[in-house]
């Protein structure tokens, strides 16, 4: 038996894996040429905002792209562009971050939540058919970890119902579907670049959409409901949600690097998933790739573990044990959406208005799965397989003696503080 790092052993990572994000000179350039020009906002022609929503577009080959200030603002216009209002339901996965339900709710919506597929953790068309109703006003199908969800199936229910897709590709620039780019595949698709997803300028988001017309009133919408172009003129209710020119200069630096990355992510998942089969009780999110996954977005690797296999402990232990060793894994507890305090709790009632069809799978996905990658602030994904052998080294380890944190977990449940009386 050897001891954990967890209680005192030797870990089996002392140095630290490339960071997330990632930044060079490049950046420093492009901020500085921001910076000199005196123009750091706004919308105006020849704009660093203008410059990466065409490159942002001939990257996804859309003709439209409206740059915002987060995903979650990008989901909020969509929704309002697309004519949701209060009291509409939009249907939504039960496991993703609560933004994509939040985004409905802000509006006066109401989230219906769908379950997900057991085995790529995206929405369930089979329960997002089951959701459906008369108030349907759209479906939100989020590329969850970097893989497109089921968009074949999910259109031909959205065709037979008259309802839009949302694609929310907080997770996936960069993915295909049967060789097109998640964001083109539905009627608005919309993208963020907080600091964990595959471009970042710390935060931002874009919404892109083939529809000319719609396009026209999400640039409305982010800049205080005025046609583009126009200053003066307000026929329409909207935000301020604009993105700086720093953050969308830092963005066309980045879009240059996405390919080569994505292609080294690629291949370091690839290596850890063969490395870690062999792990008992270890299940890879997909188990195996949808051939219509042309790219997976590889925002993270994501694995389950099972609980006879690692002696009932908690995943909490697991991840605190792979932690110990060196290896970055995301150590915050997942919860699925309708647990959410903002639509569990009966305080919450009079604006966290939900509807839930189905929660199985996402509850039992949320207490069994281990995320690696930039889910966990790391850029590890994009090292080197003779880096990457440690990880598979520190999970064998905790797997070998999982005993001990079995014994841990038991020592803590019969421990009893005495009380002061």
């Amino acid at each position: 038996m050897t001891t954990l790092a967890l209680f005192g052993g030797p870990p089996i990572r002392a140095r630290a894996f490339q960071a997330w994000p990632h930044s060079d000179q490049a950046e420093l350039g492009a901020l500085a040429g921001v910076l000199a020009s005196r123009r750091w906002g706004g919308i105006h022609s020849g704009s660093q905002g203008e410059v990466f929503e065409r490159a942002l577009g001939e990257y996804l080959d859309v003709p439209h792209v409206a740059v915002v200030s987060s995903g979650t603002a990008g989901l909020m216009i969509a929704l309002r562009a697309l004519g949701v209002r209060a009291g509409d339901e939009v249907v939504v996965p039960a496991m993703t971050y609560v933004a994509t339900a939040t985004a409905v709710s802000v509006l006066g919506g109401v989230p219906v939540f769908a379950d997900i597929d057991s085995d790529t953790h995206t929405i369930d068309p089979s329960s997002v058919e089951a959701a459906i109703s008369e108030k349907t006003k759209a479906i939100i199908a989020v590329h969850l970890g970097g893989h497109p969800a089921d968009m074949d199936r999910l259109g031909l229910i959205a065709a037979e119902h008259g309802v839009p897709i949302i694609e929310d590709c907080a997770q996936s620039l960069g993915a295909t579907w049967n060789g097109t780019h998640t964001g083109s595949l539905g009627r608005v698709g919309v993208f963020s670049f907080a600091s964990t997803k595959n471009i970042s300028a710390g935060e931002g988001g874009a919404v892109v959409t083939q529809d000319g017309e719609l396009a026209a009133r999400i640039a409305s919408l982010r800049d205080h409901g005025r046609p583009l172009g126009v200053t003066g003129h307000h026929p329409e209710l909207g935000w301020n949600l604009r993105l700086s020119e720093f953050q969308s200069a830092i963005l066309g630096v980045q879009l240059e690097r996405l390919d080569r990355q994505l292609a080294a992510k690629t291949k370091g998942a690839a290596f850890l998933t063969s490395g870690l089969s062999s792990v008992p009780g270890l299940q890879p999110v997909p188990a195996d790739l949808d051939p219509r996954v042309t790219r997976h977005g590889r925002f993270s690797l994501a694995f389950t573990i099972g609980a006879e296999a690692f002696s009932n402990i908690s995943t909490n232990s697991f991840r605190s044990a792979l932690r110990a060793e060196g290896i970055p894994v995301g150590l915050r507890d997942l919860v699925a959406c309708p647990d959410e305090p903002i639509y569990a709790d009966d305080a919450a009632r009079d604006y966290g208005h939900s509807r839930t069809v189905s929660c199985t799978q996402a509850r039992a996905a949320c207490t069994r799965l281990v995320l690696l990658g930039q889910a966990a602030g790391s850029g590890m994904l994009l090292e080197d397989p003779s880096e990457l052998a440690d990880v598979v080294r520190a999970v064998e380890k905790v797997h070998d003696n999982c005993g001990q944190l079995r014994e841990a977990e038991h020592q803590r449940a019969t421990t009893r503080i005495p009380s002061d009386s």
